[in-house]
């Protein structure tokens, strides 16, 4: 049973209240699990734990990147993640949704640096698990979800701690943190043929539903769902979104959720504003302080990038800037100033706009700088890390666009020690990209001896251990 679902068209925090009251008290007897109401679910200092590594969903492995590209280990009985985002680290475990269907073994699978399975869900987690990449704790304790369940597992005591059904049936973009003090996980959902997605927001110690709500605009009554993780930075959480029955119809909502009595309770829900643009969008917004980066599709072919400054009660468009290509990953924040981007096909390049203007800083052509033939676009997230001499290195998936019989790689790119780019290394991933592709992020782990490596899953199948032997 779940309290009933409230659009964000319409305000009534005393039957929020009564909701999330009727609900905790269900998840906290179903769970055995007494209510820690203002846990903090704090996140690691070091690596990628969540979607898009942080909360502003920069892309930033807080971690060095290996020096060679070496395949150190292969789960080849995982089911690959399709075209999520694949897996979250700390550096000591990397947690991964997988796409089995039914789960072979199971969909969240937990390794340690040296791909070691470590504890999986034990098969909870249906297929649609891969959409959403898991997110781990400063203790460890990993959060995931599928379209009927979030859950938190334990995997060193090799528990779940908590389970909790979901009020809609979407597939999972994501789970993040929300709250001044961390204690709320926010979940956001795509389209799915069997219900309407909905922004949900969970008691992150218990797992007890706190409130859930369809993006309804009051006056067309039209729905907003959205295909990207939500950023968050305090109590605010920006969601792009496109309306369920028109594509093109796109929206960036900033959205509040209450932590305390005096805005409506836990969990409550308000619009604090939204801007229209011309979507869907391909890729998840970045945070930079108070502006959002998030790209659009005004076009058949054609792309934009657009840059959001919230002032509070309203957005105030910075820049636009059109491209020929289309955007589907989300803009990685350079340590150096900037963001990466990449329209596709577009100019087969990686493009670092300024962050003020949207003009290029730097054009970085892929394959040149990996060492292959021309063709080559990107096809995953880009993740960003350091070396260990302190260049900064773009890690990423990269396919030929033009034939696919072509091999595709994992590029580990140095950016800054010359302005188009060189390979750090460069790993195979396939001889085809029928046989297999990497995608989703990379995070970066350390194995038993001290050795890094990247860990991502395949299109297809596998979850894969690259770096240092």
């Amino acid at each position: 049973m779940q309290p009933p679902a409230r659009d964000l068209s319409v305000t009534s925090p005393a039957t929020a209240r009564l909701a999330r009251r009727l609900c905790a008290a269900i998840v906290v007897a179903c769970s055995g699990i007494a209510a820690a109401q203002t846990a903090s679910f704090a996140l690691p200092r070091r690596g990628c734990p969540l979607a898009h590594c942080d909360l502003r969903l920069s892309d930033g492995v807080n971690a060095v990147s290996p020096s060679v590209g070496q395949l150190v280990h292969a789960d080849t009985a995982s089911a690959g993640g399709k075209h999520g985002l694949g897996c979250a680290s700390d550096t000591h475990i990397a947690a991964c949704a997988l796409s089995g269907d039914p789960p072979s073994p199971s969909n969240l699978v937990v390794y340690d640096g040296d791909g070691r399975r470590l504890w999986d869900d034990g098969g909870i987690l249906g297929g649609t698990a891969a959409t959403s990449a898991p997110l781990i704790g400063a203790d460890g304790t990993v959060v995931a979800a599928d379209q009927n369940w979030i859950l938190r597992g334990d995997p060193t005591r090799q528990t779940i701690l908590w389970k909790s059904a979901k009020p809609d049936l979407g597939r999972p973009l994501g789970p993040v943190v929300i709250g001044a003090d961390a204690s709320m996980i926010l979940l956001v959902t795509g389209g799915s043929a069997a219900g309407t997605p909905e922004v949900s927001v969970w008691d992150a110690s218990s797992g007890a539903l706190l409130a859930h709500q369809a993006i309804v605009d009051p006056d067309t009554h039209i729905v907003y769902g959205t295909q990207n993780t939500a950023a968050t930075t305090g109590n605010r959480a920006y969601v792009l979104t496109a309306a369920v029955d028109n594509p093109a119809d796109g929206r960036l909502y900033a959205i509040d959720v209450c932590d305390a009595d005096d805005c409506g309770g836990r969990g409550t829900m308000t619009i604090a504003w939204h801007y229209d643009f011309a979507g869907p969008s391909g890729a998840s917004p970045l945070l930079i302080g108070t502006q959002v980066y998030f790209d659009g599709r005004p076009a058949a072919g054609g792309g934009t990038f657009i840059a959001v400054k919230d002032r509070g009660a309203t957005p105030r468009l910075l820049w636009k800037k059109a491209y020929t290509g289309q955007f589907v990953a989300g803009a990685a924040l350079d340590p150096r100033g900037g963001l990466w981007v990449y329209p596709v096909p577009g100019s087969y390049a990686l493009l670092r706009l300024d962050a003020g203007t949207g003009n290029t800083l730097q054009t970085v052509p892929i394959s040149a700088a990996a060492g292959l033939p021309s063709g080559y676009s990107g096809g995953s997230a880009v993740s960003v890390s350091k070396s260990a001499g302190g260049a900064v290195v773009l890690t990423l998936g990269i396919r030929p666009l033009l034939d696919a019989r072509l091999a595709n790689y994992v590029a580990a790119l140095d950016v800054s020690s010359t302005a188009t780019g060189s390979a750090l290394w460069l790993y195979p991933v396939a001889a085809t990209t029928q046989v297999n592709s990497a995608q989703g992020q990379f995070p970066i782990v350390y194995g038993g001896s001290g050795a890094r490596r990247v860990v991502y899953t395949g299109t297809n199948t596998g979850t894969f251990f690259v770096g240092e032997p």
